[in-house]
Protein backbone atom coordinates (compact mmCIF):
# COMPACT_ATOMS: atom_id res chain seq x y z
CA UNK A 1 0.00 0.00 0.00
CA UNK A 2 1.15 3.96 -0.27
CA UNK A 3 1.97 3.61 3.37
CA UNK A 4 3.83 0.60 3.21
CA UNK A 5 1.30 -1.81 5.15
CA UNK A 6 0.90 -5.14 3.34
CA UNK A 7 -2.56 -6.18 2.84
CA UNK A 8 -3.14 -9.83 2.09
CA UNK A 9 -5.59 -11.12 -0.76
CA UNK A 10 -6.83 -14.82 -0.39
CA UNK A 11 -9.02 -16.19 -3.37
CA UNK A 12 -10.75 -19.43 -2.85
CA UNK A 13 -10.23 -22.49 -4.94
CA UNK A 14 -13.39 -23.17 -6.78
CA UNK A 15 -12.67 -26.70 -5.37
CA UNK A 16 -12.83 -25.57 -1.85
CA UNK A 17 -16.39 -25.90 -0.48
CA UNK A 18 -20.34 -23.96 -1.76
CA UNK A 19 -19.90 -20.38 -3.42
CA UNK A 20 -20.33 -17.78 -1.04
CA UNK A 21 -20.27 -19.77 2.08
CA UNK A 22 -16.92 -20.89 2.43
CA UNK A 23 -15.88 -17.26 2.12
CA UNK A 24 -18.58 -16.11 4.52
CA UNK A 25 -17.91 -18.69 6.81
CA UNK A 26 -13.67 -17.54 7.00
CA UNK A 27 -14.51 -14.47 7.83
CA UNK A 28 -16.94 -14.36 10.18
CA UNK A 29 -14.99 -17.84 11.79
CA UNK A 30 -11.76 -15.35 11.52
CA UNK A 31 -13.80 -12.31 12.94
CA UNK A 32 -14.89 -14.61 16.24
CA UNK A 33 -11.77 -15.84 16.51
CA UNK A 34 -10.17 -12.24 17.08
CA UNK A 35 -12.76 -10.90 18.77
CA UNK A 36 -14.79 -12.99 21.18
CA UNK A 37 -11.81 -15.75 21.88
CA UNK A 38 -9.37 -13.32 21.88
CA UNK A 39 -6.94 -15.30 19.82
CA UNK A 40 -4.10 -13.44 17.51
CA UNK A 41 -6.14 -13.49 13.87
CA UNK A 42 -5.31 -11.33 10.84
CA UNK A 43 -7.91 -8.54 10.87
CA UNK A 44 -10.37 -9.09 7.81
CA UNK A 45 -10.43 -5.40 6.21
CA UNK A 46 -12.77 -6.57 3.04
CA UNK A 47 -14.27 -9.12 1.18
CA UNK A 48 -16.90 -10.46 -0.75
CA UNK A 49 -18.63 -13.65 -1.18
CA UNK A 50 -19.91 -12.43 -4.23
CA UNK A 51 -17.85 -13.38 -7.50
CA UNK A 52 -19.91 -10.50 -9.68
CA UNK A 53 -17.34 -7.68 -8.70
CA UNK A 54 -14.46 -6.03 -10.32
CA UNK A 55 -11.90 -9.24 -9.34
CA UNK A 56 -14.30 -11.71 -10.57
CA UNK A 57 -13.96 -13.94 -7.58
CA UNK A 58 -14.75 -14.38 -4.27
CA UNK A 59 -11.95 -12.59 -2.10
CA UNK A 60 -11.03 -12.00 1.52
CA UNK A 61 -8.63 -8.84 2.28
CA UNK A 62 -6.97 -9.34 5.57
CA UNK A 63 -4.04 -7.63 7.22
CA UNK A 64 -0.43 -9.20 7.33
CA UNK A 65 0.35 -12.00 9.40
CA UNK A 66 2.62 -9.92 12.13
CA UNK A 67 5.99 -11.97 12.94
CA UNK A 68 8.01 -14.22 10.91
CA UNK A 69 6.17 -17.74 9.62
CA UNK A 70 7.21 -20.49 12.32
CA UNK A 71 8.14 -23.29 9.49
CA UNK A 72 11.03 -20.74 8.13
CA UNK A 73 12.43 -20.90 11.98
CA UNK A 74 11.98 -23.67 13.99
CA UNK A 75 14.69 -25.67 13.01
CA UNK A 76 16.72 -23.15 14.42
CA UNK A 77 15.26 -21.73 17.58
CA UNK A 78 17.21 -23.19 20.90
CA UNK A 79 15.04 -25.42 22.64
CA UNK A 80 13.96 -23.48 25.22
CA UNK A 81 12.74 -21.15 23.20
CA UNK A 82 9.89 -23.66 21.18
CA UNK A 83 9.14 -24.84 24.79
CA UNK A 84 7.22 -20.74 24.53
CA UNK A 85 5.47 -21.69 21.22
CA UNK A 86 4.59 -24.92 22.94
CA UNK A 87 3.17 -22.72 26.13
CA UNK A 88 1.27 -20.31 23.78
CA UNK A 89 -0.45 -23.01 21.62
CA UNK A 90 -1.68 -24.62 24.94
CA UNK A 91 -2.71 -20.80 25.97
CA UNK A 92 -4.56 -20.85 22.55
CA UNK A 93 -5.99 -23.82 23.12
CA UNK A 94 -7.47 -23.23 26.62
CA UNK A 95 -8.97 -20.13 24.99
CA UNK A 96 -10.94 -22.42 22.36
CA UNK A 97 -12.16 -24.79 24.97
CA UNK A 98 -13.42 -21.62 27.17
CA UNK A 99 -17.06 -21.52 25.80
CA UNK A 100 -19.04 -24.15 23.44
CA UNK A 101 -22.18 -24.09 20.86
CA UNK A 102 -25.52 -25.69 21.41
CA UNK A 103 -25.33 -26.48 17.77
CA UNK A 104 -22.67 -28.20 15.30
CA UNK A 105 -22.13 -26.50 12.00
CA UNK A 106 -20.15 -23.85 10.49
CA UNK A 107 -20.70 -19.99 12.05
CA UNK A 108 -21.60 -16.97 9.96
CA UNK A 109 -22.38 -13.73 10.29
CA UNK A 110 -25.88 -12.89 11.51
CA UNK A 111 -26.25 -10.26 8.89
CA UNK A 112 -25.44 -13.19 6.17
CA UNK A 113 -27.97 -15.51 7.42
CA UNK A 114 -29.72 -17.43 4.98
CA UNK A 115 -32.08 -20.76 5.50
CA UNK A 116 -31.16 -23.14 7.69
CA UNK A 117 -29.47 -20.64 10.02
CA UNK A 118 -29.86 -21.00 13.55
CA UNK A 119 -28.62 -18.18 16.38
CA UNK A 120 -25.28 -19.17 17.33
CA UNK A 121 -25.95 -19.56 21.58
CA UNK A 122 -22.79 -20.31 23.79
CA UNK A 123 -22.72 -21.99 27.18
CA UNK A 124 -19.56 -21.57 29.22
CA UNK A 125 -18.59 -19.36 32.14
CA UNK A 126 -18.60 -16.35 29.75
CA UNK A 127 -20.41 -12.86 31.01
CA UNK A 128 -23.96 -12.63 30.13
CA UNK A 129 -23.27 -9.46 27.95
CA UNK A 130 -20.93 -11.67 25.46
CA UNK A 131 -23.33 -14.19 24.98
CA UNK A 132 -26.35 -11.73 23.92
CA UNK A 133 -23.20 -10.15 21.42
CA UNK A 134 -23.09 -13.60 20.33
CA UNK A 135 -26.26 -14.12 19.21
CA UNK A 136 -26.92 -10.38 17.93
CA UNK A 137 -23.78 -11.41 15.92
CA UNK A 138 -23.29 -14.43 14.64
CA UNK A 139 -25.12 -17.62 13.63
CA UNK A 140 -24.95 -21.14 13.09
CA UNK A 141 -25.71 -22.80 9.57
CA UNK A 142 -25.12 -25.92 7.50
CA UNK A 143 -21.31 -26.58 7.04
CA UNK A 144 -19.00 -25.73 3.98
CA UNK A 145 -17.01 -29.14 4.27
CA UNK A 146 -16.37 -30.28 0.68
CA UNK A 147 -17.06 -33.82 1.41
CA UNK A 148 -21.02 -33.03 1.86
CA UNK A 149 -20.44 -30.47 -1.33
CA UNK A 150 -18.32 -32.53 -3.72
CA UNK A 151 -19.83 -33.47 -7.45
CA UNK A 152 -23.59 -34.29 -7.43
CA UNK A 153 -23.70 -34.08 -3.95
CA UNK A 154 -23.93 -30.06 -4.20
CA UNK A 155 -27.64 -30.63 -5.69
CA UNK A 156 -29.18 -33.31 -3.45
CA UNK A 157 -31.43 -32.57 -0.61
CA UNK A 158 -29.06 -33.96 2.18
CA UNK A 159 -28.47 -33.13 5.83
CA UNK A 160 -25.77 -30.76 6.30
CA UNK A 161 -26.70 -29.38 9.44
CA UNK A 162 -26.76 -27.70 11.61
CA UNK A 163 -27.28 -30.72 14.08
CA UNK A 164 -28.51 -30.93 17.80
CA UNK A 165 -26.32 -33.91 18.35
CA UNK A 166 -22.65 -35.54 17.56
CA UNK A 167 -24.62 -38.37 16.56
CA UNK A 168 -26.90 -36.63 13.72
CA UNK A 169 -23.39 -35.55 12.27
CA UNK A 170 -22.50 -39.08 12.02
CA UNK A 171 -25.72 -40.50 10.53
CA UNK A 172 -25.38 -37.46 8.26
CA UNK A 173 -22.28 -38.59 6.63
CA UNK A 174 -23.48 -42.20 6.14
CA UNK A 175 -26.74 -41.03 4.93
CA UNK A 176 -25.13 -39.12 2.41
CA UNK A 177 -22.63 -41.90 1.08
CA UNK A 178 -25.81 -44.00 0.81
CA UNK A 179 -27.88 -41.91 -1.09
CA UNK A 180 -25.07 -40.51 -3.27
CA UNK A 181 -23.42 -44.20 -4.02
CA UNK A 182 -26.87 -45.21 -4.67
CA UNK A 183 -27.64 -43.02 -7.65
CA UNK A 184 -24.40 -42.17 -8.66
CA UNK A 185 -21.46 -44.27 -8.51
CA UNK A 186 -20.71 -47.10 -11.22
CA UNK A 187 -18.96 -50.09 -10.84
CA UNK A 188 -15.41 -49.27 -12.08
CA UNK A 189 -12.92 -51.11 -14.41
CA UNK A 190 -10.07 -52.51 -12.40
CA UNK A 191 -7.54 -50.53 -14.69
CA UNK A 192 -5.52 -47.78 -13.44
CA UNK A 193 -1.77 -46.72 -12.41
CA UNK A 194 -2.50 -49.03 -9.31
CA UNK A 195 -4.39 -52.22 -8.75
CA UNK A 196 -7.70 -51.62 -6.94
CA UNK A 197 -9.46 -54.66 -4.96
CA UNK A 198 -12.65 -55.53 -6.30
CA UNK A 199 -14.94 -53.86 -2.98
CA UNK A 200 -13.42 -50.59 -4.15
CA UNK A 201 -14.89 -51.20 -7.23
CA UNK A 202 -18.34 -52.05 -5.90
CA UNK A 203 -20.75 -49.85 -5.14
CA UNK A 204 -22.39 -52.06 -2.50
CA UNK A 205 -19.54 -52.59 -0.78
CA UNK A 206 -19.44 -49.29 -0.01
CA UNK A 207 -23.16 -49.09 1.12
CA UNK A 208 -22.87 -52.27 3.31
CA UNK A 209 -20.12 -50.45 5.65
CA UNK A 210 -21.54 -47.39 6.02
CA UNK A 211 -25.24 -49.55 6.83
CA UNK A 212 -22.29 -50.54 9.23
CA UNK A 213 -21.56 -47.20 10.34
CA UNK A 214 -24.99 -45.98 10.66
CA UNK A 215 -25.14 -48.83 13.35
CA UNK A 216 -22.47 -47.77 15.67
CA UNK A 217 -23.26 -44.08 15.39
CA UNK A 218 -25.11 -43.85 18.56
CA UNK A 219 -22.39 -45.32 20.29
CA UNK A 220 -18.89 -44.37 18.70
CA UNK A 221 -18.26 -41.27 20.16
CA UNK A 222 -18.11 -40.76 24.22
CA UNK A 223 -20.71 -38.67 26.56
CA UNK A 224 -20.32 -35.41 28.00
CA UNK A 225 -18.40 -32.52 27.88
CA UNK A 226 -16.17 -34.82 25.44
CA UNK A 227 -18.25 -34.00 22.52
CA UNK A 228 -19.60 -30.39 23.67
CA UNK A 229 -19.81 -28.55 20.39
CA UNK A 230 -16.46 -26.72 20.21
CA UNK A 231 -15.17 -24.20 17.68
CA UNK A 232 -11.33 -25.55 16.98
CA UNK A 233 -8.75 -24.77 14.39
CA UNK A 234 -7.72 -28.15 13.64
CA UNK A 235 -4.07 -27.11 11.53
CA UNK A 236 -2.49 -25.92 14.05
CA UNK A 237 1.54 -26.45 12.41
CA UNK A 238 4.48 -24.64 11.17
CA UNK A 239 3.25 -23.32 8.15
CA UNK A 240 0.22 -21.36 9.78
CA UNK A 241 1.37 -19.85 13.04
CA UNK A 242 3.29 -16.79 12.77
CA UNK A 243 5.83 -15.30 16.12
CA UNK A 244 7.99 -12.82 17.25
CA UNK A 245 10.60 -12.77 20.16
CA UNK A 246 9.60 -16.68 20.74
CA UNK A 247 6.12 -16.08 21.25
CA UNK A 248 3.18 -16.65 18.73
CA UNK A 249 2.00 -13.28 16.85
CA UNK A 250 -0.57 -14.69 14.75
CA UNK A 251 -2.86 -17.76 13.48
CA UNK A 252 -3.78 -18.24 10.04
CA UNK A 253 -5.86 -20.32 7.47
CA UNK A 254 -8.89 -20.72 9.02
CA UNK A 255 -10.91 -22.30 6.23
CA UNK A 256 -12.63 -25.56 7.19
CA UNK A 257 -12.70 -24.64 10.92
CA UNK A 258 -16.23 -25.19 12.38
CA UNK A 259 -18.04 -25.80 15.53
CA UNK A 260 -17.54 -29.83 15.52
CA UNK A 261 -17.97 -32.46 18.38
CA UNK A 262 -14.55 -31.67 20.38
CA UNK A 263 -13.44 -35.25 20.56
CA UNK A 264 -13.54 -35.09 17.04
CA UNK A 265 -11.48 -31.60 16.50
CA UNK A 266 -9.11 -32.22 19.42
CA UNK A 267 -5.61 -34.01 18.62
CA UNK A 268 -1.84 -33.05 19.46
CA UNK A 269 -0.85 -29.90 16.91
CA UNK A 270 1.30 -31.32 13.93
CA UNK A 271 3.95 -29.08 15.42
CA UNK A 272 4.45 -31.24 18.09
CA UNK A 273 3.27 -34.44 17.16
CA UNK A 274 5.75 -37.27 17.94
CA UNK A 275 5.45 -40.88 17.27
CA UNK A 276 8.82 -42.15 18.05
CA UNK A 277 10.41 -43.09 21.17
CA UNK A 278 10.98 -40.85 24.16
CA UNK A 279 14.25 -39.90 25.04
CA UNK A 280 14.66 -37.13 27.17
CA UNK A 281 17.98 -36.67 27.63
CA UNK A 282 21.09 -37.27 25.73
CA UNK A 283 22.59 -40.86 26.67
CA UNK A 284 26.06 -41.07 28.49
CA UNK A 285 27.37 -42.38 24.83
CA UNK A 286 26.82 -39.39 23.35
CA UNK A 287 30.08 -37.40 23.39
CA UNK A 288 31.76 -40.55 22.25
CA UNK A 289 29.88 -41.01 18.74
CA UNK A 290 31.85 -39.73 15.86
CA UNK A 291 28.88 -40.57 13.46
CA UNK A 292 28.09 -36.96 12.88
CA UNK A 293 24.38 -38.36 11.47
CA UNK A 294 23.61 -40.40 14.38
CA UNK A 295 24.63 -37.30 16.52
CA UNK A 296 21.99 -34.90 14.97
CA UNK A 297 19.24 -37.71 14.71
CA UNK A 298 19.73 -38.70 18.93
CA UNK A 299 19.70 -34.41 19.04
CA UNK A 300 16.06 -34.48 16.74
CA UNK A 301 14.80 -37.15 18.99
CA UNK A 302 15.11 -35.77 22.44
CA UNK A 303 14.40 -32.64 21.36
CA UNK A 304 11.45 -33.93 19.69
CA UNK A 305 10.48 -35.89 23.01
CA UNK A 306 11.01 -32.72 25.15
CA UNK A 307 8.20 -30.45 23.31
CA UNK A 308 6.04 -33.46 23.01
CA UNK A 309 6.24 -34.14 26.85
CA UNK A 310 5.91 -30.28 27.15
CA UNK A 311 2.81 -29.99 25.34
CA UNK A 312 1.15 -32.90 27.43
CA UNK A 313 2.12 -31.93 30.66
CA UNK A 314 0.94 -28.44 30.57
CA UNK A 315 -1.99 -29.56 28.82
CA UNK A 316 -3.04 -31.75 31.13
CA UNK A 317 -2.30 -29.06 33.63
CA UNK A 318 -3.93 -26.27 31.43
CA UNK A 319 -6.55 -28.20 29.48
CA UNK A 320 -7.73 -31.36 31.14
CA UNK A 321 -10.60 -32.41 28.95
CA UNK A 322 -8.61 -32.00 25.89
CA UNK A 323 -5.72 -34.68 27.94
CA UNK A 324 -8.18 -36.80 28.42
CA UNK A 325 -9.57 -37.11 25.39
CA UNK A 326 -6.43 -37.77 23.79
CA UNK A 327 -5.96 -40.76 26.18
CA UNK A 328 -9.17 -41.77 25.65
CA UNK A 329 -9.64 -45.98 25.19
CA UNK A 330 -9.61 -46.62 21.41
CA UNK A 331 -9.07 -42.74 20.80
CA UNK A 332 -7.55 -43.11 17.45
CA UNK A 333 -9.96 -45.62 15.71
CA UNK A 334 -12.94 -44.19 16.65
CA UNK A 335 -11.97 -40.42 15.24
CA UNK A 336 -10.28 -42.43 12.30
CA UNK A 337 -13.11 -44.31 11.52
CA UNK A 338 -15.34 -40.66 11.05
CA UNK A 339 -11.77 -39.80 8.94
CA UNK A 340 -12.16 -42.51 7.00
CA UNK A 341 -15.95 -42.09 6.18
CA UNK A 342 -15.74 -39.17 4.38
CA UNK A 343 -15.81 -40.81 0.74
CA UNK A 344 -14.63 -44.08 0.19
CA UNK A 345 -15.57 -44.37 -3.37
CA UNK A 346 -13.08 -41.53 -4.38
CA UNK A 347 -10.82 -42.66 -1.46
CA UNK A 348 -10.20 -45.52 0.30
CA UNK A 349 -12.67 -48.44 1.29
CA UNK A 350 -10.10 -50.28 3.07
CA UNK A 351 -9.14 -48.27 6.09
CA UNK A 352 -12.37 -47.42 6.63
CA UNK A 353 -13.52 -51.45 6.51
CA UNK A 354 -10.30 -51.67 8.81
CA UNK A 355 -11.30 -49.04 11.17
CA UNK A 356 -15.12 -50.85 11.90
CA UNK A 357 -13.17 -54.62 12.00
CA UNK A 358 -11.49 -52.71 15.02
CA UNK A 359 -14.51 -51.13 16.60
CA UNK A 360 -16.51 -54.89 16.06
CA UNK A 361 -13.17 -56.48 17.51
CA UNK A 362 -12.48 -54.03 20.51
CA UNK A 363 -16.51 -53.01 21.29
CA UNK A 364 -16.02 -53.97 25.46
CA UNK A 365 -13.30 -50.80 25.09
CA UNK A 366 -16.13 -48.31 23.79
CA UNK A 367 -19.50 -49.68 24.99
CA UNK A 368 -20.16 -52.13 28.27
CA UNK A 369 -23.52 -51.47 27.82
CA UNK A 370 -24.70 -53.24 24.89
CA UNK A 371 -23.64 -56.13 22.50
CA UNK A 372 -21.49 -54.68 19.35
CA UNK A 373 -24.30 -54.19 16.57
CA UNK A 374 -22.17 -55.14 13.55
CA UNK A 375 -19.72 -58.10 12.88
CA UNK A 376 -17.67 -59.56 10.14
CA UNK A 377 -17.56 -62.82 9.56
CA UNK A 378 -14.26 -65.25 8.84
CA UNK A 379 -14.63 -64.72 5.24
CA UNK A 380 -15.29 -60.89 5.26
CA UNK A 381 -12.00 -61.09 7.57
CA UNK A 382 -10.14 -62.63 5.06
CA UNK A 383 -11.08 -60.88 1.96
CA UNK A 384 -10.34 -57.41 3.67
CA UNK A 385 -6.73 -58.95 4.71
CA UNK A 386 -6.10 -60.51 1.02
CA UNK A 387 -7.37 -56.60 0.03
CA UNK A 388 -4.97 -55.43 2.41
CA UNK A 389 -1.93 -56.61 0.87
CA UNK A 390 -2.23 -54.79 -2.21
CA UNK A 391 -3.49 -51.70 -0.36
CA UNK A 392 -0.06 -51.86 1.77
CA UNK A 393 1.93 -51.69 -1.44
CA UNK A 394 0.15 -48.67 -2.44
CA UNK A 395 0.52 -47.14 0.80
CA UNK A 396 4.32 -47.88 0.88
CA UNK A 397 4.49 -46.50 -2.67
CA UNK A 398 2.58 -42.96 -1.41
CA UNK A 399 4.92 -43.22 1.53
CA UNK A 400 8.20 -43.57 -0.70
CA UNK A 401 6.80 -40.28 -2.16
CA UNK A 402 6.57 -37.88 1.61
CA UNK A 403 6.78 -34.87 0.81
CA UNK A 404 7.34 -35.01 -3.37
CA UNK A 405 4.06 -36.57 -4.00
CA UNK A 406 1.00 -36.36 -1.97
CA UNK A 407 -1.82 -38.78 -1.77
CA UNK A 408 -4.41 -37.10 -3.62
CA UNK A 409 -1.69 -36.25 -6.39
CA UNK A 410 -0.67 -32.57 -4.74
CA UNK A 411 2.65 -31.67 -5.15
CA UNK A 412 4.46 -28.31 -5.37
CA UNK A 413 5.25 -26.32 -8.62
CA UNK A 414 8.94 -27.24 -7.65
CA UNK A 415 7.89 -30.63 -8.37
CA UNK A 416 5.30 -30.80 -11.22
CA UNK A 417 7.35 -31.59 -14.21
CA UNK A 418 9.31 -34.28 -12.21
CA UNK A 419 5.92 -36.17 -10.88
CA UNK A 420 4.63 -36.10 -14.46
CA UNK A 421 7.47 -37.40 -15.27
CA UNK A 422 7.31 -40.30 -13.24
CA UNK A 423 3.59 -41.00 -13.36
CA UNK A 424 3.95 -41.10 -17.58
CA UNK A 425 6.53 -44.01 -16.95
CA UNK A 426 4.52 -46.02 -14.50
CA UNK A 427 1.76 -45.66 -16.96
CA UNK A 428 4.37 -47.08 -20.18
CA UNK A 429 4.93 -49.97 -17.48
CA UNK A 430 1.57 -50.45 -17.07
CA UNK A 431 0.48 -50.33 -20.89
CA UNK A 432 3.42 -52.86 -21.46
CA UNK A 433 1.61 -55.87 -18.87
CA UNK A 434 -1.78 -55.42 -20.01
CA UNK A 435 -4.12 -56.33 -23.03
CA UNK A 436 -7.54 -56.49 -24.09
CA UNK A 437 -9.81 -55.01 -22.32
CA UNK A 438 -8.04 -54.20 -19.50
CA UNK A 439 -5.50 -52.12 -21.48
CA UNK A 440 -8.10 -50.07 -22.98
CA UNK A 441 -9.65 -49.14 -19.97
CA UNK A 442 -6.12 -48.31 -18.41
CA UNK A 443 -4.94 -45.83 -21.29
CA UNK A 444 -7.97 -44.50 -21.13
CA UNK A 445 -8.39 -43.66 -17.26
CA UNK A 446 -4.27 -42.50 -17.11
CA UNK A 447 -4.50 -39.93 -20.02
CA UNK A 448 -3.76 -37.37 -17.71
CA UNK A 449 -0.23 -38.57 -17.21
CA UNK A 450 0.97 -38.68 -20.98
CA UNK A 451 3.62 -36.04 -21.30
CA UNK A 452 3.00 -33.65 -24.18
CA UNK A 453 6.18 -33.40 -26.85
CA UNK A 454 7.50 -30.03 -26.43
Amino acid sequence: MDDGTIVIARIPNPNAGPPFMTTASEVATMDFARTVLEIPVPKVLSWSGEAENPVESEYILMEEATGNQLGEVWDEMELHDKLKIVDDIVAIERKFLSLSFTRYGNLYFANDAFPGCEKAEIIGEVPHSLKKEVESRFVIGPVVDRSFWHQERASMGIDRGPWKSPQDYLRAISQREIAWISSHAAQKSPGGLFATSEAQRTPDAHIVLYRKFLEVAEYLLPKGDQIRPTLWHWDIHAPNIFVYEDHVTSLIDWQDTWVGPLFLQARHPRLVDYNGELMMRLPESYGALEDEDEKIRIRTQVEKSIVLWTYETETKKANPILHDILHINQGRTRRDTVDFSTNTWDGDIIPFRQCLIRIARHWNEINTEIPCPIEFTDEEIQAHLLDGEGWNENADFWDSLQGFVHRDGWTSNDNYEQALEMFAQLREQGLQSLSGEERSAFEESTRWAVRKPK
